[in-house]
Formats: structure tokens, C-alpha cells, sequence
């Protein structure tokens, strides 16, 4: 083998096992999406619940077990009018108003919107999709950003050790759910190990490293054929 050929093919050794490396180097989450939302209206044609789909994959190398979470998520509309009832109440009871509105919005309705979700065991890199039900009349608000609270979670590494402490066990899980909205182009797909944008990032990485490489390789045959020219004419003097 020249030396041109192998100085190239361990320029390239060099740059697959980079490209390897980068791609093990995971992030260590638990993507989720919300999805398939209908709502449920009763004799009336009032809407009283929302079915939806709820698709979980697992892209740690362990397996998830006993997880539970509350997903929350916050009107903010509501919220407000809730806030300014809550200060007009107040200033009708420091100016001693003896009229006072008994009508106030938190009596009928909430600020945040609830679903408690029990997850049953997710694999490695597995997918599953749950079906559910959220007592609400605002199904559009089911696509919005939530608060993911994770109630209780354990993964393999605990050595299946229930019965230890809870809160050991969701400091395990802080942090390791994370939503993607339909504003993302990974919500329209089945999940994959590596995001859309990782995978792109990850060729091109890779295919910069061949270009550099053959370039590299360029620059030493250049010198080389430079160096016999001297040689030669060196020679014919």
C-alpha cells in the first residue's frame, strides 16, 4: 500500500470513529407528544372531555418502570380573570364595600387543566402509544406547552428496587420528559434515536471530515511530487 493510501485510509479511520462516537452520544430523554385530540360532548352537544393520544419513546439505554406523571396545563385567559377577580375582591374588602360579586369564575372552572398518566414499562429505545381522557372543555389547549411533573419513575439501573425510596427514585426521573410540540418536525414522525436536526448535523459533520481528509491527502501528494522534481533535477545537474 502507498503511502498516499495510507495516509488516507487513516485519515478516514479516524474521522468514522468520530462520527461514531458523536453518534452514541444520545441525549438521554424520554420524548413525548399529544396528539389525536377529540372532544367528547354529552346529550347537549356540550363538550365535556377530550380523547387523546398520548406516544411515548424511551431514547435512554434503560428501561423505564413504574413512571407516573401529572401533565398540567394553564389557562392563561382564565388565569388572568381569575387574578383580577381575586384584586377587585380584595379592594372591595379594604374600601368596606357592602356590595360585593358573588360571581367570581373560580367557582365553575379552573386555571389549570390536569391528566395523570401511568406509564407502563418502556424499553430502550421503545415507542408506545396511550389513549386518555382530560376532563375539559378547552381541547384546543391540549396542544400547548405543559408542566411535567413526574410523580414517581424508576429505570433498570435502580435494580428494581421498588420498595426504596420514592423520592430517590423521581430525583432519577427530574427533567427526563421532554414534550415536543407540533411546532417541532419530529411530532409528525414516529420518534427516532436521534432528532431530524442531529441526524443532518451528524452527515454533515461527517461528510466535512471526508472533504478535509481528501484534502489533507491533496496537500501530501503535492509536497511529494514536489520533492522528487528537486530530487530529479537535483540529479540531472
Amino acid at each position: 500500500m502507498t503511502k498516499i493510501s495510507k495516509l488516507l485510509w487513516s485519515t478516514l479511520g479516524i474521522g468514522l470513529f468520530s462520527f461514531a462516537g458523536a453518534a452514541g452520544a444520545v441525549e438521554d430523554t424520554v420524548l413525548f407528544k399529544i396528539h389525536d385530540i377529540v372532544p367528547v360532548k354529552n346529550a347537549d352537544g356540550n363538550v365535556i372531555a377530550c380523547d387523546i393520544g398520548a406516544t411515548f419513546y424511551n431514547r435512554t439505554a434503560n428501561e423505564i418502570k413504574n413512571a407516573s406523571l401529572n401533565l398540567i396545563w394553564t389557562d392563561e385567559v382564565i388565569g388572568e380573570t381569575i387574578n383580577q377577580e381575586e384584586r377587585e375582591a380584595k379592594e372591595a374588602q379594604r374600601a368596606n364595600r357592602r356590595r360585593v360579586s358573588r360571581y367570581n369564575t373560580s367557582s365553575y372552572t379552573s386555571r389549570d387543566i390536569l391528566l395523570k398518566l401511568r406509564l407502563p414499562p418502556l424499553k430502550s429505545y421503545q415507542q408506545i402509544t396511550l389513549k386518555s381522557k382530560v376532563n375539559t372543555d378547552r381541547c384546543f389547549l391540549l396542544l400547548n406547552d405543559m408542566e411535567v411533573d413526574v410523580i414517581s419513575c424508576g429505570s433498570s439501573s435502580d435494580n428494581n428496587k421498588r420498595s426504596r425510596n420514592s423520592v430517590m427514585q423521581q430525583a432519577n426521573c427530574d427533567g427526563l420528559f421532554t414534550y415536543i410540540s407540533p411546532a417541532s418536525p419530529e411530532y409528525y414522525n414516529d420518534f427516532q434515536a436521534i432528532s431530524v436536526a442531529e441526524q443532518t448535523a451528524q452527515e454533515n459533520s461527517l461528510l466535512q471530515e471526508k472533504k478535509e481528509a481528501l484534502n489533507a491527502v491533496y496537500q501530501d501528494a503535492l509536497k511529494q511530487i514536489d520533492t522528487l522534481n528537486k530530487t530529479l533535477d537535483g540529479a540531472s545537474e
